[in-house]
């Protein structure tokens, strides 16, 4: 009997001491970034409605970033190099220990800014003033290396940017976080700024998709293609043209978009005005020819150019395959210009707000 209590009292005991034992995190680890403070609003700066709102709360209550003060977060403020190795090192800890140790010293950097050397995060000698603003170049550099190339996989493919070449600094780094998804760029063309200055509003943004890969984003990077020097539009990157008899199309498998030109000359036209046409006529026999249905059709202008929009969607396939046509005339022209994509809106939307004709964006965007 006494042999069963003292069984008993064991057991209990090796219960009480696992319950008590402290939980250590794993080593080198995404599960490592956990939420370790309540934002609660603090930040008077930082209106709920502004695009990086969330990304401040979010780097906040996962210890990535700090207000310039306890209620000032300073979206628009420039980040300093100090403030971004002070960035690196904080995701670089909490990915490989699970836990932020490092605090200020003198200079209030100087724990940081060895820790980023001793893990190759930056060189020694790299920067001469941690003060100094920060380029959104070196910043990518620096944000690259805070976690190992196995956590930055790609997801987007990205063949180009407009104003970052393979002799542009830092440029491996750039396009690495392009393809990862955590930067985005700031038009359709994916254009990044590389030696423009970076806010703080959109540091918080890019931490936010480093540390948390569900926050990453799928992008379709637009590149500008030019017809016949009076039209111009932005197709998906991967884009080829395909032959057409008497026109043109380019054609992207994997954004599952379709771009077409069609021109018809007739001296019928010659200073037509496409309005004049009951556009529920245009609509009906643009439709009936490329075998649309649902269609609307809508009044736009490229500058004093007027022309109609249509949009609806392929009967015969599905409503999942989207249309969008332009039809204008100009001399003794007749243009339509047709843009399709398969469960790609946001691709079909840059397409077609970016067309301009005679050097005229249409006034009308789509939202």
């Amino acid at each position: 009997m006494r042999g069963k209590h003292l069984l008993s009292l064991g057991l209990t005991i090796c219960i009480i001491v696992c319950l008590c034992m402290p939980a250590f995190a794993a080593e080198n680890t995404m599960d490592n970034f956990q939420k370790t403070a309540t934002y609660a609003n603090q930040f008077t700066d930082v209106p709920a409605e502004h695009w990086a709102a969330s990304s401040v709360q979010t780097c906040y209550e996962y210890g990535f970033m700090k207000g310039v003060s306890d209620t000032q977060f300073s979206l628009n403020g420039n980040l300093t190099v100090a403030e971004a190795i002070v960035m690196a090192a904080r995701i670089h800890e909490i990915y490989t220990t699970g836990k932020t140790t490092l605090t200020n010293g003198m200079p209030w950097y100087e724990p940081y800014v060895t820790y980023a050397v001793e893990n190759q995060i930056i060189k020694a000698g790299n920067f001469t003033d941690y003060g100094a603003q920060i380029t959104r170049g070196q910043m990518a550099d620096i944000f690259a290396r805070a976690l190992p190339e196995t956590q930055l996989q790609p997801i987007n493919t990205v063949n180009s940017l407009p104003d970052v070449s393979e002799q542009t600094p830092y440029a491996q780094e750039i396009f690495a976080l392009y393809a990862a998804g955590i930067l985005t760029g700031s038009d359709v063309y994916g254009t990044y700024h590389p030696e423009a200055n970076i806010t703080r509003a959109e540091a918080a943004a890019i931490l936010t998709r480093i540390a948390l890969p569900q926050m990453r984003e799928t992008i379709t990077l637009m590149k500008q293609v030019v017809w016949d020097e009076d039209v111009v539009f932005a197709v998906p990157q991967g884009a080829e043209e395909q032959g057409l008899e008497g026109d043109r199309m380019l054609l992207s498998e994997k954004d599952r978009t379709n771009t077409a030109c069609i021109k018809n000359q007739n001296s019928a036209y010659s200073s037509l005005d496409i309005t004049v046409l009951p556009k529920e006529e245009v609509g009906q026999i643009i439709a009936d020819s490329c075998g649309l249905t649902n269609v609307t059709t809508e009044e736009v202008n490229f500058g004093d150019l007027k022309a109609y929009r249509l949009m609806g969607y392929d009967s015969e396939v599905g409503p999942s395959i989207d249309y969008v046509v332009y039809v204008y005339v100009a001399d003794d022209t007749m243009t339509l210009l047709l843009f399709a994509a398969a469960d790609n809106d946001q691709a079909l939307k840059n397409m077609v707000n970016e067309v301009q004709v005679f050097g005229n964006t249409v006034t009308q965007k789509m939202h």
